[in-house]
């Protein structure tokens, strides 16, 4: 059972980074259903590593995206990558070293970040692109804040 649900509220309107968004948000709801279901420790690794690993590359490709369009709040986004990734590994290095158990504890930190960061954070850099490419910014392009942006530099997509 899900303990975080995609919806709208999360939807930064960029089909690329909604779409790790979500992936994110599975990732964590098995990670949760695992914990709950007392999975072995094994597999709550496994998925605690996948999770870990997904959000490193989610981070680089957001942050690329971000350079691209010249977003100017691209460094204090970063330091708040830094800042979960830095807690993410210190309490993954505890468990796989059995200084500390997957608990409620550390899945309540990866949830509130999850769900405050892509609230507070992500959005604001959705905004930032739509106010972008709206028509009189002086910006090339027409995308409305509903239609999914493309970077100016885009080297493709990859998928989840």
């Amino acid at each position: 059972m899900p303990i975080i649900n995609w919806d709208n509220r999360f939807s930064i309107h960029l089909k690329e980074i909604d779409a790790h968004h979500q992936h994110l948000f599975a990732l964590f709801n098995r990670l949760y259903d695992d914990f709950v279901g007392k999975a072995a420790p094994q597999t709550l690794n496994a998925l605690f590593d996948e999770l870990i690993d997904y959000a490193t590359y989610h981070f680089s490709v957001e942050e690329r995206w971000m350079r691209d369009e010249g977003y100017p709040e691209l460094e204090l986004h970063q330091k708040e990558h830094d800042l979960f990734s830095k807690r993410a590994l210190e309490m993954q290095g505890d468990y796989n070293a059995g200084r500390r158990n997957l608990s409620l504890e550390v899945l309540s930190f990866l949830h509130n970040w999850l769900a405050s960061h892509i609230q507070l954070s992500d959005v604001e850099f959705g905004h930032f692109l739509a106010a972008k490419n709206s028509p009189g910014s002086g910006a090339a392009g027409n995308s409305s804040a509903t239609d999914p942006v493309v970077p100016n530099n885009s080297q493709g997509s990859a998928t989840p």
